[in-house]
């Protein structure tokens, strides 16, 4: 099968000679991709990749998928049966694995992505979760979104507006959802353009980059924006055992560099930068972007309470101390200028 996919190479995207290999011994890391080539992840993980092999001295390789080899649930086997070396995720597709590291997606955590980002790895790493959560990979880096917020066919500015519209949603919002009055489709941001267009949903829990990442302007003309996002979805950079362990030191030490909070904040930034061309696109498609009045969002943040309460629970019943988790979480957010 991987002999018919097609890659995009990094010198494609990011012309440089420091990141072409110097010796014919160069190794080469493959990278699996599921997105669209207009999402900006397509271009962020080519640039990640630059990075990599700038700090192996050209040594290393690094090629990334434009054809999917998964659907989106199936991208971390992808890197554990080592059908790819690494491969990137959303920890909410696979319900249960990941329990720590979705804490993340309580609602009003995160300002921006770039500064989530760092937060997530930074809070992750010290609280020894990767290895936990990641034992059977060897865990590159993780990062967040910018600010879900709603994007609706019409216009909501109250929870009485939102009672009843279906939304799309991906695993981590269908309790969000409910509990806002609203009625949650699950499913894969990949399906959400099909699901708009024909009607099956109403709406959609997105960050802003979204609307270019899967073409939403025409079909979510309204945007209702939240202080720190009604969640945050974490994503995580994992690849295979075996690879790993055959690399050089050199090639070790350069993902390591490239990865971790430096990884973070560079996948990070780009998020920020993919909300803003979002935005544009939205106001010049002349849709209608309004932020939550203060009074709706305390009845809102009442109402996702809950939410909080349920995951604690379910952290709880994996081994973790979800309030510690939480309270360490926010003061690591708040702790990065």
């Amino acid at each position: 099968m991987s002999g018919k996919v097609k890659y995009l190479a990094v010198g494609a995207v990011v012309a440089s000679a420091a990141f072409v290999p110097v010796s014919a011994q160069a190794e080469t890391v493959r990278i699996a991709n599921w997105v669209p080539s207009v999402h900006h992840m397509t271009n962020t993980l080519a640039e990640w990749a630059a990075s990599a092999a700038k700090a192996s001295g050209g040594k290393l390789t690094l090629t990334v998928d434009k054809t999917a080899l998964a659907k989106p649930p199936g991208q971390y086997d992808l890197a554990v049966n080592g059908i790819r070396d690494v491969a990137w995720g959303v920890p909410a597709y696979t319900p249960g694995r990941f329990v720590a590291l979705r804490l993340w997606e309580m609602p009003f955590l995160s300002p921006s992505a770039e500064l989530g980002g760092q937060a997530a790895w930074m809070w992750y790493e010290k609280n020894g979760l990767a290895a936990k959560e990641f034992a059977d990979t060897h865990l590159l880096t993780v990062w967040v979104h910018g600010p879900g917020i709603l994007h609706t066919k019409k216009r909501i500015a109250t929870l009485e507006d939102l009672k009843g519209v279906k939304l799309r949603v991906g695993g981590g919002g269908i309790f969000l959802a409910k509990q806002l009055g609203a009625v949650p489709v699950a499913m894969p941001a990949t399906k959400a353009h099909e699901s708009l267009l024909r009607g099956i949903t109403a709406g959609a829990f997105f960050p802003f980059e979204a609307i270019r990442g899967f073409r939403l302007e025409k079909l979510v003309t309204h945007h209702l924006l939240v202080p720190g996002g009604l969640y945050t979805v974490p994503f995580f950079l994992t690849m295979n055992k075996k690879k790993w362990a055959s690399l050089s030191r050199n090639a070790q030490d350069a993902l390591n560099k490239a990865g971790g909070r430096a990884g973070a904040k560079l996948i990070g930034k780009h998020w920020d930068e993919g909300d803003k061309i979002g935005m544009k696109i939205a106001r010049d498609n002349g849709n209608t972007i309004e932020e939550i009045t203060p009074a709706e969002f305390k009845k809102w943040s009442a109402r996702t309470d809950k939410i909080v309460v349920e995951y604690l629970a379910k952290m709880k019943k994996a081994g973790h101390d979800g309030e510690a988790l939480l309270a360490d979480l926010k003061a690591t957010v708040a702790s990065i200028k």
